[in-house]
């Protein structure tokens, strides 16, 4: 017997050329067996291609009578369905090739009167046979075609892959989420580590965490807190490319893999592009949810050669984000390892370098879009290793938030920027404003209206050239006494602004209470905002709130032509970016004021070459 249980075709042949050469009673034993067999079985004459005998169940497809299977009837039995694909099979077959033991073997389906579709395992080999009168010269070769129903085992095997199939899939990926688990991430990362290394690229790894993730389920349960991680992980596989990893690790963490880093600005966008994405409120049981991430970020090979290593710095780097006011993302440095050596070195380096002036400032112009006139100037800090060489403020500030020196350093930019400014607009230079961005710890800092009274009367800058930048997560930590802090900063003379705005959440309320004069547009809306939908939309109705409370706005992060036409045609009042300028020292910023091809100065100040 074969693997479908039909009787093996060496067996057949023999027997066939056996009762059909020799046998009187070859006919009996052929409709006998046709007329008992469960398969499809045509004799077909091999000049003429008619079929001179066929099986019940042959006839029962055709759809002719019983009685027309007796072999002496040599009528052409073929129903349409099989005439035509075993016609088909006949043009491609060459008999001449096949000796009297050669066998043919396919499938294919057959459609039943019924409507089944049905797959049949086909075999075809020739025999010698004697005509009826016995003249043993008057041989011919008849074509013998057998064929059994094979779907049932088809379907079992294939419900064998499935299954198989599916306990692969559950093996490798996360049953809640369907992303990939933690096994498919160590697979996938052996493989990119392996490119990588053969490319002499680099890997970066985002490890993120929910901040509060635990209220949701404190709060709503369980089968809430479910919900929401499915609708996350649907978050990210979207944004993201199809050749990054997204994988959930367990809990609310999860872990993104960006392959062929080029610079660590392509890791930073991503990383505010995630954040700004996964603090977008979630409806759940009719409840409207928010709940911010931090992000540690590792970068192979710099960070480590090993997975384990780069999760564990990437753990650690996001444990300093969460640290340093969450919902912020945090690059793995070598102070954040184990080596407490290296972590006093550099906090070292930084704690002298803000002593002894070894930091600098750079400058980004902010211009008023309707007119091109430079309206005012970003500090933005800068350090400048004696070993290390140029270190990221994406690096050290959050080092210094997590040491303390955020406040001395906070202090030192505040005051060389007034100190500068107001050297400018000695030497008849008026940029408009300075404008210093101030971390959370320094804005939470007790008195610290007073540092800034000491800062300007030191500097003799009058307040109304000073731009303060509170981010908009920082405002609402506790807004109460925000609101007291900015009023005092506000009853000064000097202009407020909200930071990143858009990447938070402020109520309104509370934002109509903040004694503002803008809104800055986070970058991460303005990088695809000429071909983004959504970010334009935000971006559009950031402006109209903006105006229809009395603020002015201005967009940071413009790079391209497109993107300051698409502001300008909204109404947005200011910008600044690489288009216009980049952060510049001060040697270049003198520099440009002087390239009349650039700059215009007249009566109403500086202003850009159209």
């Amino acid at each position: 017997m074969t693997k479908h249980g039909e009787v093996s075709t060496d067996k057949l042949i023999a027997t066939a050329e056996n009762y059909l050469g020799d046998t009187a009673d070859a006919a009996d034993f052929i409709n006998i067996l046709l007329k008992h067999s469960n398969g499809l079985i045509a004799g077909t004459d091999f000049t003429t291609t008619r079929v001179v005998f066929a099986s019940e169940l042959f006839t029962k497809l055709a759809g002719v009578a019983d009685h027309i299977r007796e072999i002496n009837l040599e009528i052409d039995l073929y129903p349409q369905v099989l005439h035509v694909r075993l016609s088909d099979l006949n043009e491609q077959f060459v008999y001449e090739k096949y000796h009297i033991n050669g066998v043919q073997e396919w499938e294919f389906s057959i459609k039943h009167k019924d409507g089944s579709l049905h797959l049949y395992a086909m075999r075809r080999f020739i025999v010698n046979a004697f005509s009826a009168n016995k003249d043993k010269d008057a041989r011919k070769k008849v074509v013998i075609t057998l064929g059994y129903d094979i779907t049932d085992h088809k379907m079992a095997e294939s419900a064998l892959l499935d299954q198989k199939s599916r306990i692969n899939y559950m093996s490798f990926h996360d049953p809640l989420t369907g992303l990939a688990n933690r096994s498919l991430f160590y697979d996938r990362m052996h493989k990119s580590v392996s490119r990588a290394k053969r490319g002499k690229s680099s890997i970066a790894i985002l490890l993120i965490d929910f901040d509060r993730f635990k209220n949701i389920n404190d709060s709503l349960g369980h089968d809430a807190g479910d919900a929401f991680l499915k609708l996350v992980a649907q978050r990210l596989q979207d944004d993201l490319r199809d050749t990054d990893t997204v994988a959930r690790l367990g809990g609310d963490e999860f872990v993104v893999v960006l392959e062929n880093i080029v610079q660590s600005e392509d890791v930073e966008n991503i990383a505010q592009k995630l954040l700004y994405l996964l603090a977008e409120p979630v409806d759940i049981q009719g409840y409207e949810i928010a709940a911010t991430a931090s992000i540690g970020i590792s970068v192979f090979p710099n960070d480590g050669d090993s997975i384990d290593q780069l999760l564990k710095h990437a753990d650690a780097a996001m444990y300093r984000a969460k640290a340093a006011g969450k919902n912020r993302y945090q690059f793995f440095i070598k102070a954040i390892g184990d080596s407490a050596v290296n972590y006093l070195l550099l906090e070292n380096d930084l704690r002298r370098a803000i002593e002894q002036q070894e930091l600098t400032l750079y400058y980004q112009p902010q211009l008023d879009l309707g007119s091109n006139r430079i309206i005012g100037l970003e500090a933005l800090v800068r350090w400048i290793h004696r070993d290390r060489g140029v270190v990221s403020p994406a690096h050290f500030i959050p080092l210094a938030e997590e040491t303390g020196l955020i406040i001395s350093l906070g202090e030192w930019v505040l005051r060389h920027a007034c100190q500068r400014f107001q050297h400018w607009l000695n030497a008849g230079l008026n940029f408009g404003k300075i404008g210093v961005n101030l971390s959370t710890r320094q804005f939470r800092e007790a008195h610290f209206e007073k540092l800034v009274t000491h800062v300007l009367n030191e500097s003799k800058l009058a307040p109304q050239y000073l731009e303060l930048e509170i981010t908009e997560s920082s405002a609402m930590e506790n807004a109460a006494q925000s609101i007291d802090m900015l009023n005092c900063l506000s009853n000064m003379g000097l202009s407020l602004a909200i930071d990143d705005f858009g990447t938070g959440y402020s109520s309104l309320a509370y934002l109509r209470k903040f004694p503002i004069q803008k809104l800055k547009i986070d970058r991460s809306f303005i990088k695809d905002i000429d071909s983004n939908i959504q970010d334009a939309a935000i971006a559009k109705s950031i402006v109209d709130l903006a105006h229809n409370m009395s603020l002015q706005v201005i967009a940071e992060g413009v790079e391209r032509l497109s993107q300051a036409r698409w502001l300008i045609d909204r109404g947005c009042d200011q910008a600044q970016g690489f288009y216009f300028s980049k952060p510049l020292s001060e040697e270049h910023l003198l520099a440009m004021v002087e390239d009349k091809d650039k700059i215009i100065v007249d009566a109403s100040g500086l202003r850009f070459v159209s």
